[in-house]
C-alpha cells in the first residue's frame, strides 16, 4: 500500500496493531532536484526482496536502473539490515553510497523516556542521603499524600503504615492507608503520570468541571497539609521501597473502588515485546470485591479489600517486592525510622507548640499509626507517632531554656516563621541534644589538630542552625546554616560556643527564598511583631541566655603550656595549658585553695595546685570544662564551729538563773563562734568552692508563756571581732525568760550543717517587781570586792571519775553586787591536779574548768578532794569523788589468768577457748555489749630468742589482732585466726579502747625488735571501721581498717507473706518475699556476682523476680503469671563462681480464680442454612472461668464477633481486629449474612484488658447464593468514549464483558451514528429471567460521544502556551550579538541545564566565559572586537581544535571499570542541552569544560580521585552538586573552591518541561490527523462532484460524439488495406484515448 504526504499518526497506526511497520523513503538520486518528496511505504509482513519490488513500483524504476538504499547514517540495507529496521525509519535512495544529498531531508523520531526514569527515580532521588538511611524519607512521601488527602476530613484523620513480613500471609508488603477523600479514576491516572504537578494536572474528564489548584489560606506554622506538590515523590518512594505498587482508592460520594497496578516487571515485559510501556489498566469494582486477586503471594490483599466495606472514602498504597535490605532495616531499626518520621511530622502530630513535656497543649486530630508484623512467634509491634518522645524536635523543645521567635517578610508578601532555641551549658556538659544520625568525621583522623579546642564537639558544632519545615513538615537534607543577623561577627563579645548552643527551624512556603536582600526579619514576642534591629535584639537575647542559663567555666591566669605524661592516650598528652584560677558559676577558685570532693567515697580533701585545659592558649579563655590538679590533705573536724562564747562588754553580766528587777537593761552582748581549737570563726571552713558560707547569730528572748519578746540577727563585725547585740530595754513584764543564741548559715537560715546541730547558748533569768515602788534617786557606787560566790552550791559535789569539774565564780561586794576591778584573777586548786585560773576583771564573773579527775578507787569507797579558791579573799569548798559507771582502761589485772602466765601451745595449732570478763574500778562486773566488745583488742607478740642456731630477719616477727564477738551476756570467747609458725615465746596482750577522746593504755612488748603483721582475719561480728594499734614502749601507731561482710554463704528470708500461702491463679502475692544475701555470720553482703534463682517443684510455676536498686543484696519476688493449679515448693538458691549457696524454701498453693476467663463457648444451630443476604441464626456466647463456671460480670461491649471470607486465620488479635466487625453482643441474632457467597469464617473474641484477648474456636459456614435481584458484571468497566468513525475500535461499547445472566461478545455503535459531541449516554442491559420471583434491575453502562478535534487542539495549545509561559530559570546575561552573521551567541545562552545544582556549579566554574561571544569565523570575531573596542571577549571556532570522539571516564579502561565509582560521576558537558547548532555547541563546551567531571558530594569526589590516582591515571577537575571543586592538581577547600548561592550567579537557563514537548508532539499528531480528515472530506466531495459530472447531459453528449467518430474511423480502416493507413488509424485512436484521459483528469482531482 502506498502513502504519500504526511502519515496519519493515530488513524493509520492504531494502538491495537502493534506489529505495523512503515518506512519513509526519499528519492535522492537526482543531484539537481530542489525538493525531494517523502513517501511512506507500508512494509508490514514484507522481507527485503518484497520491499525492493514495492520501491521499484512506487518510484517507477526500470529493471536496468541501479540504486542504493541507505539509512540516514549511510548504512547500506541488505536482507539482515532490513529486518532490524524499526517502525517509522527513514531511508535514502541514492545512485551510489557516497553520493551527496542535494537537499535536506527529515527523519521522524520518537523519544519516549525509558521506564527506568520512573522505576529508578527513587534510587536517584535518595542516593544523596548524606550517609543516612533514606527509607524513612521515602515513607514520608507517602504520608505526605495521605495528609493532603485527609486535609478536609471533618473528624479524625487516620493514617496507618502496616509492615507485613509474615510469610504465611504472602510475600512481604508495606501498606499505607488513610481515610482521606480518595481518588477518581482520572485522578488515579494523573497520579501515575511522573512529574505531573498539581498546578498542571486536570482532575476531571470534562473541562466544565475543572476547578484548578487553589492555594490554601495562611495558617500558623504553615500546617496546611498542602504537601503533595510535584507529582514525583510518590512514584519515587514506591519504586525505591519495592518494585510493584497497587493503588486502591474510593473517592467520596462514589460507589466504585478504582485500582491501578504499576510493576517494574510489567514495564520490562512491554519493552521486550515492543509494546507501549506507559500504558495500563484501571480496575473499577465494588467495595470488598477481591475476585481479581489470584495466587498465594498476595493473600493479605483479601483482608485489606474486605475492610473496604462501610468506608465512605479511602486510599491504600500496597507495595510489594520489598528489597531485602529494606526489610532488614525496617525490622532491626524500628525505633530509628519511627523516630525519624516523628521528627518529620512533629508539628502535625503535636500542634504548633510541639511536644512540651511540662505543658502539653491540645492535640491535632491526626493519628499516624505504625504496625510491624513478623512470623510467629515474634510478637507484632505497634506504635503511634504521638507516643515517640525522643525525636530530635522533642529533644530540642524540652532541653531549651529560652526561645527567640521571628518572622521574615519578602517583597512578594510572603511570610516565613522561625524559632531559635537556646540550650545552655550546665556545669560539665552541653545540653544541646545529640543527633544519633549526625555524621562525625573529626574523630577519624589522629593527626588532625584543627579542632583541638573541641569545636566540633561543642553543642551544635559546624552543623547548620535552621532546619527547614515546608508546609509544616521537615524537609530532609535541607537546612539554612545561618543568617547575617544571627552569625558571630568579628567584634562579637560573646564566646563562640554561645552561638553553637542555638538550634532553630523555619516554617516556609515552597517558593520563598530567605536569603534575598529584600527579606525583612522581625522579632515576635507573644505573637506581636517588635520594631527594632533584629541583629541587636538577637545579640541581647543571646547574651541574656548566656548570663542567665550557662554554667560555664572561665580559665584565668595563664601560666604555660606543658606536656602531661600521666595521660594514657598519647595524642592527648600535649598541648595542655595551665592556669592559676577559674571562674565558675559566679565563683572564683584559685590555686592553694582548700577543696573537698563531691560524689566520692570517701570524701577527699586537698589544695588546688593548678588547672589544666587542653589546647594552645596565650591568655584567659572560656571553656566548657577542664581538669584540676589537687594535693590531698587531711581535713580536721576541729575546724568546724564547736561552741559560742558570750561576752558582756559593759561589765553587767547576767549569770544563769539570774533575777533582775523589771526595766533592767540587758546587754550589750558580744558573741564569738569558736571551733574546737579555740579559733574564732565568721564563716564555715572553705571546702573548695571559694570562701565558706557566712555565719550569723540569732538572739531570741522568749517568755515562758511561749511569748516571743524580741528576735534579732547579727552579722560578724570585722572591726569589733564578733557578733554584737545592742542593749535591750523592754524587759518589764514579770516572769521567767529564756535568752537563746543560735548559730545559723546566712544564706539558708539553717541551724544544722552536715547533719550536726550548730552551737547554741541558752540563758534562763527571771524578771521580778520592785519592793518599794516609791521613786527615789540614788547615787549607786560599786564597792570593793568582798567575797567569792561559787556555783553550784552543792557541798560536797559528786563528780564521775574521769570527768573535769566546772565552777562558776562571781566576785561580790559587801552589798552582794557583782563588782569588777582590775587584776581580779581567781585561782582554783584541786588536790593532785594542776592549778587553774580565770580573769574576772572585766565582768566580775568567770568559769573555772579543772583537768579530768582520774583516781583509782580502792574498796569501792569514794574519795574526797578539797578545792581551794583564791583571790584577796578566798573561800574553800569540798568535792567528793564517787565510783562511776565508766570502765577503767587497764583490765589486764582482772583477767582469769594472771599476768605473764605461761601458756604452752603446739606450733601451727589453733589457739581458742580463751575467756575474759570486764570489771569497773569498784570491782563490779560490767555487762558486755556489742559496742564494748568491738573495742577490745587482743595482741599476740613473738619475741625472738637468741638461742636459735639460724639468723632470723625482722620480717619473721609477727603480731595478730583479732576482733572478738560476744556469745554470752558477760563471758567473751574468741578463736585465733592465724598459725604460730615459729617456736619461741609469745606475749598475749589485751586492751580496751573506751572512746576516741579518752586515754588508751596498752601493754607493751618487751623487745626492741620490729614486728611485721600479716594474715589479719576477722571471724565474725558486724561490718564497720576497726582500729589496729601497734605499741612498743612509748611508741604507739594506729591503723584504721574497714571490715566488710564476708564471702556470701547463705540466703535468708527477711520478710514473707503469712502462712499458709494460698495464691489465686494469675494473681500476685500481696506481700513479696524479701531475700537477704548474707555471709556465714549473718552479715548482709552486697556482692553483685551472686546469682539468685527461684526454683519450683514441680517446675510448671511461672514467676518473676525484681531486684531492689537501693539495696543490691535484697531480692523481691512476686508471682504475676498464671500456673497450673496445685501445690508447689519454692526454693531460693544462689550461686557464686559455680558454687551453690543454700537458701530457704516455702510451700505455695495455687487455687483457681473464679473471675479469670480462660475460654469462650459458642452455641448455635449447626443445621441452619446461610443464604446470602438473609439473617444469621442466634449465637450464644458464654465466658468460661478458670474453675469451669460461667462469668456474667463482663461488659457486653468486650465480646466481639469477627467474620471474614476465606480460610482460617492465625489467632492473633493484631490481624483479627482489621477484619470487618459485624456486631458486639452476648446473644447475636437478626444480623445479615454477607452478600458474597462462599466459605466464611466466624470467630468470637473477648477483650479481657488492653493487652489480653481470648478467642473462641473458628466456625466455618457456607454462604449460599440467594434469589437473583440485579444484573452486574464481574468488574465494573470504565465509561468508554466513542465516535462515528469507520474504525470499529473507536465505536466499540462492550467487548467480552461477562454479566451474571448473559454474555455479550461485541457491542458497538453504528457507523455515522448521529451522536452529539461531548454528550453522555446510558446503555441499559435489562435481563429477562422467567424463574426469578421478582424482576431484576437493569445494568447501566455509561459512555461518552466525542467528535470535536478542534476543541482538543485548542485545549492542548492553551496548555502548551501556559507551560511555556511558566517562570523558570533563565540566563540573565543580555546577548546583543545573537542573530548576526556567523555569530552563535554568548556562552550562557547556548545551552540549557535541567538540574539547578548542576547549573549552579558549572556556571560558577566557567563564570569567566559565560559572557563570551562565540563566532563561527575569525572575521566575525574581529568585527565584534572592533565594534566594542576590545571590551567584549570573543572566541572563533575556526581557530579551535578539539579531539574528535568522546573518551571514557577515568575509571573505565578498555571498556571495563577499574573500580566501582562513588557519587555517580559524569562528564559535566553531557548535562548541557543544546537547543540549536548542536555540532558547534559541542565544540564550544568541549573546549571550555574539557573533561571536567560532576559528582554528587565532596566525600565521593575525594574517594573517586584517590581511586583514579591509585590506578596511575590522570584525574581531571571534579565538581560536586553541593558546589565544591577539586582541581586537577588535587586542591579543594576555601572560598575560591566553593560556589556561592545560585541567586548571586549568572547561570544557564532551564529547558522547557518535558510535558511541553509531549504536548507539542500531541498537537502535531492531532494537526496531521485533522489535515488527513480534511483531505478525506475534500476527496469524498470531489468524487461526488465527479460522479455527478459523469452523469450530466453534456458528458453523455460528448460520449456519443466520440462513439460516432470511432465508428467513422473503423469504416475508414476497413476501406483501406495499407499498413500506413492502419498505423495512422492507430495513432488517431491513441490520440483520441489520450484526449479522453486528459478530460477525465481535468474534471477529477483523484
Amino acid at each position: 500500500m502506498l502513502h504519500s504526504g504526511t502519515p496519519r499518526l493515530s488513524a493509520s497506526f492504531p494502538q491495537e496493531d502493534r506489529h505495523r511497520k512503515s518506512i519513509c523513503v526519499y528519492d535522492c538520486r537526482s543531484p539537481n532536484r530542489r525538493t525531494v518528496p517523502e513517501k511512506w511505504l507500508d512494509t508490514t509482513g514484507l522481507d527485503f526482496n518484497d520491499f525492493l519490488q514495492v520501491v521499484q513500483k512506487e518510484f517507477a524504476i526500470r529493471s536496468h536502473e541501479t540504486f542504493v538504499l541507505t539509512t540516514t547514517d549511510r548504512t547500506v540495507l541488505d536482507y539482515d539490515k532490513f529486518e532490524e529496521l524499526q517502525d517509522r525509519s527513514t531511508v535514502h535512495m541514492l545512485q551510489q553510497e557516497d553520493q551527496a544529498l542535494s537537499v535536506a531531508t527529515k527523519e521522524h523520531i520518537t523519544f519516549t523516556p525509558h521506564h527506568n526514569t520512573l522505576t529508578g527515580s527513587g534510587m536517584y532521588e535518595y542516593y544523596a542521603s548524606e550517609g543516612q538511611k533514606p527509607l524513612s524519607y521515602a515513607l514520608a512521601e507517602l504520608v505526605d499524600n495521605a495528609l493532603s488527602a485527609t486535609a478536609k476530613n471533618p473528624g479524625m484523620r487516620t493514617i496507618e503504615i502496616r509492615m507485613l513480613f509474615d510469610e504465611t500471609l504472602g510475600k512481604p508488603a508495606v501498606i499505607i492507608l488513610d481515610n482521606g477523600c480518595g481518588m477518581t479514576s482520572k485522578q488515579l491516572n494523573n497520579w501515575a503520570v511522573y512529574r505531573l504537578s498539581k498546578f498542571t494536572r486536570a482532575n476531571n474528564k470534562f473541562e466544565s468541571q475543572e476547578e484548578g489548584y487553589v492555594r490554601p489560606d495562611p495558617v500558623p506554622r504553615s500546617l496546611n497539609s498542602d504537601i503533595s506538590y510535584f507529582g514525583a515523590g510518590g512514584k519515587q518512594a514506591v519504586f525505591y521501597i519495592g518494585d510493584t505498587t497497587r493503588m486502591i482508592s474510593k473517592p467520596v460520594n462514589s460507589q466504585d473502588v478504582h485500582e491501578l497496578v504499576l510493576s517494574k516487571e510489567e514495564f520490562e515485559r512491554k519493552e521486550k515485546n515492543r509494546e507501549e510501556v506507559y500504558t495500563g489498566t484501571i480496575i473499577n469494582r465494588k467495595p470488598g470485591d477481591s475476585s481479581h486477586v489470584n495466587g498465594n503471594d498476595e493473600r493479605f490483599l483479601r483482608a485489606i479489600i474486605a475492610e473496604e466495606c462501610g468506608k465512605e472514602s479511602f486510599t491504600a498504597v500496597v507495595i510489594t517486592g520489598i528489597l531485602p535490605e529494606h526489610i532488614t532495616f525496617l525490622k532491626q531499626d524500628f525505633e530509628v525510622w519511627t523516630r525519624e518520621l516523628a521528627h518529620i511530622y512533629h508539628y502535625y502530630i503535636h500542634g504548633i507548640n510541639g511536644n512540651i513535656f511540662t505543658n502539653p497543649g491540645p492535640r491535632p486530630e491526626i493519628d499516624i499509626q505504625i504496625t510491624l508484623r513478623e512470623k510467629s512467634p515474634r510478637c507484632p509491634r505497634a506504635i503511634n507517632l504521638r507516643e515517640v518522645d525522643d525525636d530530635m524536635q522533642t529533644l530540642y523543645i524540652n532541653s531549651a531554656k529560652d526561645t527567640f521567635e521571628f518572622k521574615a517578610s519578602t517583597k512578594d508578601s510572603g511570610i516565613v516563621e522561625g524559632v531559635m532555641r537556646y540550650h545552655p551549658f550546665l556545669f560539665d556538659r552541653e545540653t544541646y541534644p545529640t543527633d544519633p544520625l549526625a555524621v562525625q568525621d573529626a574523630d577519624d583522623d589522629d593527626d588532625d589538630y584543627d579542632n583541638e579546642s573541641g569545636e566540633l564537639h561543642q553543642a551544635r558544632g559546624k552543623r547548620p542552625i535552621f532546619e527547614c519545615f515546608w508546609n509544616g513538615r521537615c524537609i530532609p537534607y535541607t537546612a539554612v546554616s545561618e543568617f547575617d543577623w544571627c552569625s558571630r561577627g568579628k567584634g562579637a563579645k560573646l564566646p563562640a560556643e554561645c552561638y553553637r548552643r542555638v538550634s532553630g527551624l523555619t516554617f516556609m512556603d515552597l517558593e520563598l527564598k530567605l536569603k534575598e536582600k529584600d527579606t525583612i526579619f522581625t522579632r515576635v514576642v507573644n505573637g506581636q511583631k517588635q520594631r527594632g534591629n533584629i541583629q541587636k535584639e538577637f545579640t541581647q537575647w543571646l547574651q541574656s541566655c548566656h548570663e542567665k542559663w550557662d554554667k560555664q567555666i572561665k580559665f584565668l591566669g595563664y601560666k604555660s603550656t606543658v606536656t602531661r605524661t600521666d595521660v594514657p592516650t598519647k595524642k592527648m598528652q600535649q598541648p595542655w595549658g595551665t592556669f592559676s584560677s577559674i571562674e565558675w558559676d559566679g565563683k572564683k577558685y584559685k590555686t592553694g585553695q582548700l577543696m573537698r570532693s563531691q560524689k566520692t567515697l570517701p570524701i577527699l580533701y586537698g589544695t588546688v595546685v593548678q588547672f589544666f585545659l587542653f589546647g594552645n592558649y596565650k591568655g584567659d579563655v572560656f571553656a566548657t570544662g577542664g581538669q584540676v590538679e589537687v594535693s590531698l590533705v587531711s581535713k580536721e573536724i576541729g575546724e568546724l564551729p564547736e561552741k559560742l562564747k558570750v561576752h558582756w562588754p559593759d561589765s553587767n553580766p547576767w549569770p544563769q538563773n539570774a533575777v533582775r528587777p523589771a526595766g533592767t537593761l540587758l546587754g550589750p552582748v558580744k558573741v564569738e563562734i569558736l571551733n574546737r581549737n579555740g579559733d574564732s570563726l565568721s564563716r564555715m571552713p572553705s571546702v573548695g568552692q571559694g570562701q565558706g558560707k557566712k555565719l550569723v547569730v540569732q538572739l531570741k528572748i522568749v517568755q515562758h508563756a511561749d511569748k516571743e519578746v524580741v528576735s534579732f540577727t547579727a552579722e560578724h563585725l570585722v572591726k569589733y571581732s564578733g557578733f554584737w547585740f545592742k542593749k535591750i530595754e523592754i524587759l518589764r513584764d514579770l516572769g521567767e525568760y529564756t535568752l537563746s543564741l543560735h548559730t545559723m548559715i546566712s544564706e539558708s537560715s539553717s541551724t544544722v550543717f552536715g547533719g550536726t546541730e550548730l552551737p547554741s547558748y541558752k540563758l534562763n533569768f527571771t524578771i521580778k517587781g520592785e519592793e518599794n515602788k516609791k521613786k527615789k534617786k540614788f547615787d549607786c557606787q560599786i564597792c570593793n570586792p568582798h567575797s567569792l560566790h561559787v556555783t553550784p552550791e552543792d557541798n560536797p559535789m559528786t563528780v564521775e571519775n574521769g570527768n573535769p569539774v566546772r565552777f562558776n565564780v562571781e566576785i561580790h561586794d559587801e552589798a552582794g553586787n557583782i563588782t569588777a576591778h582590775t587584776k581580779q584573777i581567781v585561782r582554783c586548786e584541786v588536790e593532785g591536779l594542776p592549778l587553774v585560773s580565770t580573769d574576772c576583771s572585766s565582768t566580775g564573773a568567770g568559769q573555772l574548768v579543772t583537768k579530768p579527775i582520774k583516781l583509782k578507787i580502792i574498796k569501792q569507797e569514794p574519795q574526797t578532794l578539797r578545792v581551794k579558791f583564791e583571790m584577796p579573799v578566798s573561800k574553800n569548798k569540798q568535792s567528793r569523788i564517787l565510783s562511776g559507771s565508766n570502765i577503767y582502761h587497764n583490765v589486764s589485772s582482772l583477767l582469769r589468768f594472771p599476768i605473764r602466765e605461761k601458756i604452752e601451745w603446739l606450733a601451727g595449732g589453733l589457739m581458742e577457748n580463751l575467756f575474759y570478763r570486764l570489771y569497773d574500778e569498784a570491782g563490779r562486773e560490767v555487762p558486755l555489749t556489742t559496742e564494748i566488745a568491738s573495742k577490745i583488742k587482743v595482741c599476740l607478740a613473738y619475741i625472738m630468742h637468741c638461742l636459735f642456731l639460724f639468723t632470723v630477719s625482722y620480717s619473721i616477727k609477727k603480731m595478730w589482732f583479732c576482733k572478738c564477738q560476744s556469745h554470752f551476756s558477760h563471758l567473751e570467747r574468741f578463736k585465733w585466726f592465724g598459725c604460730f609458725s615459729y617456736f619461741g615465746k609469745y606475749y598475749l596482750l589485751f586492751s580496751l579502747a573506751l572512746s576516741e577522746d579518752k586515754e588508751k593504755k596498752n601493754c607493751q612488748l618487751k623487745s626492741s625488735d620490729s614486728v611485721l603483721v600479716t594474715g589479719v582475719q576477722f571471724q565474725s561480728g558486724t561490718p564497720g571501721s576497726r582500729e589496729i594499734c601497734f605499741t612498743y614502749r612509748s611508741y604507739v601507731e594506729r591503723v584504721k581498717v574497714d571490715v566488710n561482710a564476708g564471702v556470701p554463704a547463705q540466703l535468708k528470708l527477711v520478710s514473707e507473706p503469712e502462712k499458709p500461702l494460698r495464691v489465686l491463679n494469675d494473681h500476685g502475692i500481696p506481700t513479696p518475699f524479701l531475700v537477704q544475701l548474707c555471709d556465714k555470720w549473718g552479715n548482709p553482703s552486697p556482692d553483685q556476682r551472686v546469682v539468685v534463682e527461684l526454683k519450683s517443684s514441680p517446675p510448671t510455676l511461672k514467676r518473676s523476680t525484681f531486684p531492689i536498686l537501693s539495696q543490691p543484696s535484697l531480692v523481691r519476688v512476686l508471682f504475676p503469671c498464671s500456673s497450673t493449679r496445685g501445690y508447689y515448693q519454692l526454693e531460693f538458691k544462689g550461686s557464686l563462681n559455680m558454687k551453690p549457696i543454700p537458701g530457704p524454701s516455702v510451700i505455695l498453693t495455687v487455687i483457681p480464680d473464679p473471675n479469670k476467663p480462660v475460654s469462650l463457648s459458642v452455641v448455635y444451630d449447626t443445621s441452619a442454612r446461610f443464604p446470602a443476604g438473609d439473617k444469621f441464626p442466634a449465637f450464644s456466647v458464654t465466658v468460661v472461668s478458670d474453675e469451669g463456671s460461667p462469668i456474667t460480670t463482663f461488659n457486653p461491649a468486650a465480646v466481639t464477633m469477627f467474620l471474614w471470607k476465606g480460610g482460617p486465620v492465625v489467632e492473633n488479635y493484631s490481624l483479627l481486629r482489621k477484619v470487618n466487625m459485624v456486631f458486639v453482643f452476648f446473644l447475636c441474632r437478626d444480623k445479615e449474612i454477607p452478600e458474597d457467597a462462599g466459605k466464611h469464617i466466624i470467630q468470637f473474641s473477648l477483650r479481657v484488658n488492653k493487652t489480653k484477648v481470648l478467642f473462641s474456636d473458628q466456625i466455618t459456614i457456607n454462604v449460599e447464593p440467594n434469589q437473583p435481584v440485579k444484573l452486574r458484571p464481574d468488574s465494573q468497566p470504565p465509561a468508554p468514549v466513542v465516535s462515528y468513525s469507520k474504525d470499529i475500535a473507536r465505536r466499540t461499547l462492550v467487548e467480552n464483558m461477562t454479566l451474571r445472566i448473559m454474555v455479550s461478545s461485541l457491542l458497538a455503535v453504528m457507523e455515522n451514528s448521529p451522536g452529539e459531541d461531548g454528550t453522555l449516554y446510558i446503555l441499559l442491559f435489562k435481563p429477562e429471567v422467567s424463574s426469578a420471583s421478582t424482576s431484576l434491575d437493569p445494568f447501566e453502562l455509561i459512555f461518552y460521544f466525542c467528535n470535536d478535534i478542534n476543541r482538543m487542539l485548542e485545549e492542548k495549545s492553551a496548555e502548551a502556551n501556559r507551560i511555556l509561559n511558566m517562570p523558570r530559570r533563565v540566563c540573565s546575561i543580555p546577548d546583543h550579538f545573537k542573530g548576526q552573521q556567523d555569530v552563535l551567541g554568548m556562552v550562557g545562552h547556548l545551552a540549557f541545564v535541567q538540574d539547578s545544582d548542576a547549573a549552579r556549579v558549572i556556571s560558577w566554574h566557567i563564570r569567566g566565559d559565560m559572557d563570551c561571544v562565540i563566532t563561527k569565523t575569525t572575521a566575525a570575531a574581529r568585527r565584534i572586537y572592533d565594534y566594542t573596542q576590545g571590551r567584549q571577549q570573543v572566541m572563533a571556532l575556526d581557530s579551535v581544535y578539539v579531539p574528535p570522539g568522546d573518551r571514557p571516564l577515568p575509571h573505565i579502561r578498555n571498556g571495563h571499570m577499574l573500580f566501582d565509582p562513588p557519587g555517580n560521576p559524569i562528564y559535566a558537558r553531557t548535562l548541557l542541552i543544546y537547543p540549536q547548532d548542536q555540532e558547534y555547541c559541542n565544540t564550544v563546551f568541549k573546549n571550555l569544560l574539557g573533561d571536567t567531571i560532576l559528582i554528587d558530594d565532596l566525600d565521593s569526589a575525594n574517594n573517586y580521585r584517590k581511586a583514579v590516582v591509585q590506578n596511575k591515571t590522570q584525574c581531571p577537575t571534579i565538581l560536586t552538586r553541593q558546589g565544591d571543586r577539586i582541581s586537577s592538581r588535587g586542591k579543594f577547600g576555601g572560598a575560591q573552591n566553593k560556589a556561592p548561592p545560585i541567586n548571586t550567579l549568572q547561570v544557564f537557563g532551564a529547558p522547557c518541561p518535558q510535558e511541553y514537548y509531549t504536548l507539542k508532539g500531541q498537537i502535531d499528531q492531532l494537526s496531521h490527523y485533522r489535515l488527513t480528515l480534511q483531505k478525506k472530506e475534500r476527496s469524498a466531495k470531489d468524487r461526488e462532484e465527479h460522479l455527478q459530472n459523469m452523469s450530466s447531459p453534456e458528458t453523455k453528449k460528448n460520449q456519443q460524439e466520440m462513439q460516432a467518430k470511432q465508428r467513422q474511423l473503423e469504416e475508414i480502416e476497413s476501406k483501406t488495406n495499407k499498413t500506413g493507413s492502419r498505423e495512422c488509424w492507430r495513432a488517431i485512436r491513441h490520440h483520441s484515448k489520450e484526449r479522453k484521459t486528459e478530460f477525465h483528469i481535468r474534471r477529477g482531482r483523484l
